[in-house]
C-alpha cells in the first residue's frame, strides 16, 4: 500500500505547528509562573544575597566592637577594685 505524499505533507505540517503551539504555550507558562513567583516574593519579606553579605559585615563589625568593648570594661572593673 502506498502512502500519499500529500497526506504525509499534511501530518508533518500539522505536527509542526503544534510543535510551534506548544513552544508558545511553554513561553506563556514560564512568563506567568515567573510573575506568580515575583508576586509571592515581594509578599514576603525576603532578604537579597548583597544586603545579606552588607548586614552580616555589620554584625562581624559590631561584634568585634562588642569584644574591644568587654576587654576594655573588665580592664576598667580591674583598676577599681585595686
Amino acid at each position: 500500500m502506498a502512502v500519499d505524499q500529500a497526506i504525509l505533507d499534511d501530518i508533518a505540517e500539522k505536527v509542526a505547528a503544534g510543535l510551534r503551539l506548544m513552544g508558545g504555550v511553554k513561553q506563556e507558562a514560564q512568563t506567568q509562573i515567573k510573575s506568580i513567583l515575583e508576586s509571592a516574593f515581594s509578599d514576603l519579606d525576603v532578604v537579597k544575597g548583597e544586603r545579606m553579605q552588607v548586614a552580616e559585615a555589620m554584625l562581624n563589625k559590631t561584634r568585634e566592637q562588642m569584644a574591644e568593648l568587654e576587654a576594655r570594661i573588665e580592664e576598667l572593673e580591674a583598676r577599681t577594685k585595686k
